[in-house]
């Protein structure tokens, strides 16, 4: 399966969706992280950038890539919308891991819409979380974790040293999410999205569980 998730700041991805992309690449699946922005709250652009590819590392995703938008002017227009759609023709995409529109963060809403607008002929498109993400989020859809595979969603977001003033970074948050989630999809971790699209009726299930691996 070829993987793309998009994010429109460093450590979106990885706060919504870190854990399966760890599952993904454990399962030989094809990974790339497309970037929207260099981010630059809290932090020059060119560290964050730095921090996002070290998180990628962590990952083990395979190429990354970082658009340059300015923090919080995102646009939803032609143009971003055809350079997203230029990634997801060029790896094949399968399955894209996007922002969901019930956000309250002006760029993670126009995140959605384009990559949305881009995917329209991605066969599955699920959306995450975030924590500016609005309680009218609906997940139909969970990833199960096992511990090892949520420590390394946590590793991953350490990596992000400029942003460790925000407590919902912490790793007690991210478990404490992930714990809520499982209880959600009777497992003990998971992530949660809300479904865009899917090949097949597999809403309410785990696609990607650590037993597949075995």
């Amino acid at each position: 399966m070829n993987v793309i998730a998009i994010g429109a700041h460093p450590d979106d991805i990885e706060i919504g969706a870190g854990g399966s992309i760890a599952l993904h690449r454990a399962r030989g699946d094809s990974v790339r992280f497309l970037i929207l922005t260099r981010g630059g709250e809290l932090s020059p652009p060119a560290k964050r950038e730095t921090e996002a590819r070290e998180a990628a590392d962590v990952l083990d995703v395979d190429d990354i890539h970082v658009m340059g938008y300015d923090d919080t002017k995102v646009p939803y227009d032609n143009e971003i919308v055809k350079r997203i759609d230029d990634h997801l023709t060029e790896i094949d995409v399968d399955r894209a891991y996007i922002h969901t529109e019930e956000d309250t963060h002006q760029d993670h809403r126009h995140a959605a819409l384009a990559s949305i607008a881009a995917g329209r002929n991605t066969d599955e498109v699920l959306a995450f979380e975030s924590p500016s993400t609005r309680s009218s989020f609906d997940p139909q859809y969970y990833n199960s974790l096992s511990e090892e595979f949520l420590e390394r969603k946590i590793d991953a977001i350490r990596t992000h040293k400029s942003q460790r003033e925000k407590k919902y970074l912490e790793a007690e948050a991210m478990k404490g999410l992930a714990r809520f989630r499982g209880r959600q999809a009777n497992t003990r971790y998971a992530e949660a999205f809300q479904v865009i699209r899917i090949r097949e009726d597999q809403t309410a299930t785990h696609e990607l569980t650590t037993e597949m691996l075995d």
